[in-house]
């Protein structure tokens, strides 16, 4: 993201006059500050597409001001809303930034740790229930939206919040943080003419997942389900399991493991913005790699007509916590495994079925 000079927002609150600020242009970013006043005028904030109802439910009675901020070429938009008086405790930065879906640097941190924010939504909400007290204010959620009736056309929203005020350790306020994002994303993408198919209302949204949150194989309902069988997951070691809901997402996953969690198998889902350009050289490698893998590493590809595009899927041995050698790894099996896995989640998002062959980059 560009270097930024920040333009100073005149101070509002809710009881304030509706005024417009100076547009500031400083680093290939655009500001348009805006300052407005009686409750009802929150609703004309950034164009209008601010989704001021969830927001006054997030902030409670808190003095906020936003800014329209474009990146370099319009590569993205986003709304910013912060608190006027950031100079005391309880400060509130939140942002909401929307970019197409195949654009290559489309801003969106997404991971197969999130918990999926389901009902309807492909997207994932990120807030590790173990962080420090101090952080418990900062969380980041995505959703991909799809244009209906654009095949290939769609846009990725995503949300970063840091406050003091909030507690995304509870469920309300990640609830109300995933409301202000879909309901922001989903008016912008209105206004440039992309019709969404929208979800139901977030009333309950999860928390990110770490290798403590591992379960008895035997247990799994979610994203590891059907993968594997009882007698293959006995003859690899496996005894435990990390994952997420089986709803879709930008990046899925799941984490097979032994009898106290050490990860053995590892398999992820990644979904156009998620599979960024790092991801995609690596896994292109594999397809000029014929026969078996000695590091247990396969890939699938998928093509998808939403806004994702391409898809990729993929498997990886982990040596930690192995007793036997990489040369010992069931290949024919574990390429099974991960076609299995990308089947059931190609499904979920409307792809076409899985792969060797990479899917040319569409975008």
């Amino acid at each position: 993201m560009s270097t930024e000079t920040p333009k100073r927002s005149r101070r509002l609150g809710l009881a304030a006059a509706l005024t417009v600020g100076a547009v500031l242009v400083a680093g290939g970013i655009t500001w348009i500050s805006g300052a407005w006043g009686e409750d009802g005028a929150l609703d004309s904030a950034c164009d209008g597409t601010l989704a001021a109802g969830p927001l006054r439910e997030l902030v409670g009675g808190a003095e906020v001001t936003a800014d329209i901020r474009h990146g370099r070429g319009e590569r993205w938009w986003q709304c910013r809303v912060s608190e006027v008086d950031d100079e005391e405790d309880g400060g509130i930065d939140l942002r909401v930034t929307v970019s197409d879906a195949g654009e290559r640097a489309a801003p969106v941190e997404a991971d197969r740790t999130d918990a999926p924010l389901g009902h309807g939504w492909t997207g994932g909400f990120s807030y590790d229930p173990d962080r420090a007290a101090r952080d418990r204010g900062d969380a980041v959620a995505s959703v991909l939206l799809a244009c209906v009736g654009k095949p290939g056309k769609g846009l990725v929203a995503e949300v970063r919040a840091r406050t003091d005020r909030l507690d995304f350790g509870r469920p309300e306020d990640r609830a109300r943080l995933t409301a202000v994002m879909t309901g922001t994303a989903t008016a912008y993408a209105r206004q440039q003419g992309c019709r969404v198919a929208e979800g139901e209302p977030v009333r309950r949204v999860g928390v990110s997942v770490t290798a403590w949150d591992h379960k008895p194989f035997g247990s799994v309902s979610g994203s590891c389900a059907g993968i594997v069988d009882a007698p293959t997951a006995a003859r690899w070691g496996v005894r435990t399991a990390v994952e997420t809901a089986a709803d879709p997402k930008l990046q899925e996953g799941c984490v097979l493991g032994g009898l106290r969690g050490a990860p053995l198998y590892t398999f992820t889902a990644s979904y156009g913005p998620a599979l960024d350009e790092s991801l995609r050289d690596r896994l292109d490698s594999l397809t000029d790699r014929a026969g078996d893998h000695p590091d247990g590493r396969y890939a699938l590809w998928s093509r998808c007509d939403d806004g994702v595009r391409r898809a990729a899927y993929d498997v990886y041995a982990s040596a930690e916590g192995r007793a036997t050698s990489p040369l010992a790894l069931d290949h024919p099996a574990l390429r099974a495994a991960l076609r299995r896995f990308a089947e059931r989640s190609a499904r979920a998002h409307g792809c076409e079925g899985p792969s060797t062959e990479e899917v040319d980059d569409l975008g």
